[in-house]
């Protein structure tokens, strides 16, 4: 009875629109029962996210024990005086001498002392960690139905909802007709 009910309705609406055109298209809903359901592989997606990671650190603190010794500054003042004696040449040769010894006793001052850690200081450190998440994706299913009001057609398809055998299921049927002027 249902086929001669969708039969008939198809069958009016297809001439109505005739009339009106030379080509006619129309959808219809008919009936149609699961005969097969097949699950495909699962997928998965890989997800990197950049997740930010701070913790709090010591951080030597740097100092110098104590400067050079008397002897070493003018032992430093005497070579470079020396040096920037051999440098000059006339009155310029004086202040070349004042000039090396001045160096010479700098340097010296500065090599004198050693860097100790004499303390520690707290600081936040912060770094970017790439994360890494795999996301299942919904299942997918190949799924067979057959069509009884259409000669028992088998139409498949790709959904994610995992259907049963034999249930229900309505198709949507699209339809073109062109009509020939005589």
């Amino acid at each position: 009875m249902n086929k001669l009910k969708y039969g008939i309705i198809l069958t009016a609406v297809l001439f109505a629109q005739s009339v009106l055109a030379n080509t006619t298209q129309t959808t219809i809903q008919v009936e149609s029962y699961v005969t097969n359901v097949q699950p495909l592989q699962q997928e998965t997606r890989k997800i990197v996210k950049p997740v930010k990671s701070c913790s709090i650190v010591e951080v030597p603190i740097y100092g110098t024990t104590g400067g050079a010794q008397t002897g070493e500054v003018l032992g430093g003042a005497i070579i470079g005086g020396i040096l920037g004696n051999q440098v000059g040449g006339g009155s310029g040769k004086d202040a070349a001498t004042i000039l090396g010894a001045i160096l010479g006793a700098d340097i010296a001052n500065k090599k004198g002392g050693k860097k100790v850690i004499i303390g520690y200081k707290q600081v936040e450190q912060c770094d970017i960690i790439n994360q890494v998440e795999y996301q299942n994706l919904p299942a997918k299913y190949r799924v067979t139905v057959k069509v009884p009001t259409m000669q028992n057609v088998e139409h498949v398809f790709i959904t994610t909802d995992p259907l049963s055998i034999n249930s229900r299921v309505d198709v949507y049927v699209a339809i073109s007709i062109r009509v020939k002027d005589f």
